[in-house]
């Protein structure tokens, strides 16, 4: 017997995605069941499923923990390969990301950061596993942007976490905070007018973007990732709604904006490169940086990576 399963989840829903496109990937390559050990924010979001959710209850009772010690790779392999003995690690950001194995296989990688885990993937299957569902089309979030498709310009400005001064001093942090002026410099580069574009932003802070629209926080726990409720379904899922339905998006850097902007039906994209990375807040310095933004969705939300190239 053979399949794929996804040890651990790594990050937020856009980080999320990126192991979920790995896996559905690698199952449709070579004909082997994609197996999770809990369902995610995209069983409610999309409609074509590609995933199972593991039988066993000791590897979903163990895999599923919260305490670090259960997500080493020595447990991880400890904990599977008590009930699959075959079963072996493989690792979708080196060369031999989609070699095919005649028995189980698992990874634990937020499959983002190399060349190798984007090879095999390919736009229309993206589009096709990632398809918005019927519960999400019912809700009024999506009825609102969907009559506006197409006809708005909207930028994204990353706040939240990587804008936290405290927390970025004393834990680990590779995302810089892309000026406002960045965007607005874009904005005229690219021939629009400043005062026409919207904003979205997850700053709740009002520093950045003061006129944000207050928005519900429903929790985020693990497994599962965001807390759903009904009717909203998810506390972010009109930003990225907001995104989807955009005539022109100037993008993010972050994986949720480049999501959005890959799975937009509508929106010409607009991106950061990140030529330079200053942590917000370290060494006592809460500063911004200057970039410069190129149309396309190709250049990664991370300093130092590789751009994406899906075909």
């Amino acid at each position: 017997m053979s399949f794929i399963l996804l040890s651990h989840w790594n990050g937020r829903f856009g980080n999320r995605m990126h192991q979920y496109a790995y896996g559905a990937t690698y199952s449709k390559l070579h004909n082997v069941d994609f197996i999770l050990t809990s369902d995610w924010e995209g069983t409610y979001l999309f409609q074509n499923q590609q995933h199972k959710v593991s039988e066993d209850d000791e590897i979903r009772l163990y895999l599923n923990q919260t305490n670090a010690e259960f997500h080493t790779e020595d447990m991880q392999k400890y904990i599977i390969t008590k009930y699959y003995p075959t079963a072996q690690r493989i690792h979708p950001e080196s060369d031999s990301a989609y070699l095919e194995h005649m028995h189980p296989v698992y990874f634990d990688s937020v499959c983002a950061y190399s060349k190798h885990v984007f090879a095999k993937q390919t736009k229309q299957h993206l589009l096709d596993i990632f398809e918005l569902s019927d519960a999400v089309k019912e809700t009024d979030a999506y009825k609102y942007w969907s009559d506006r498709k197409g006809t708005y310009d909207i930028a994204h400005l990353r706040r939240d976490d990587i804008s936290n001064a405290s927390y970025n001093k004393t834990n680990p942090q590779g995302y810089s905070v892309i000026s406002k002026e960045s965007y607005i410099k874009a904005f005229e580069k690219f021939g629009f007018n400043p005062e026409e574009v919207e904003w979205t932003s997850d700053d709740h802070t009002g520093k950045w973007h003061a006129d944000r629209k207050p928005t519900p926080s429903f929790g985020w726990t693990y497994p599962a990732g965001s807390t759903y409720k009904s009717p909203e379904v998810f506390d972010w899922l009109e930003d990225f709604l907001r995104l989807y339905f955009a005539r022109t998006i100037f993008r993010a850097n972050s994986s949720f904006s480049w999501w959005a902007s890959f799975l937009s039906p509508t929106a010409t994209v607009y991106s950061p490169v990140l030529d330079k990375q200053l942590i917000y807040g370290r060494d006592g310095k809460e500063e911004e940086i200057e970039i410069e933004f190129v149309k396309g969705n190709y250049p990664h939300w991370m300093y130092g990576v590789p751009d994406i190239r899906i075909k």
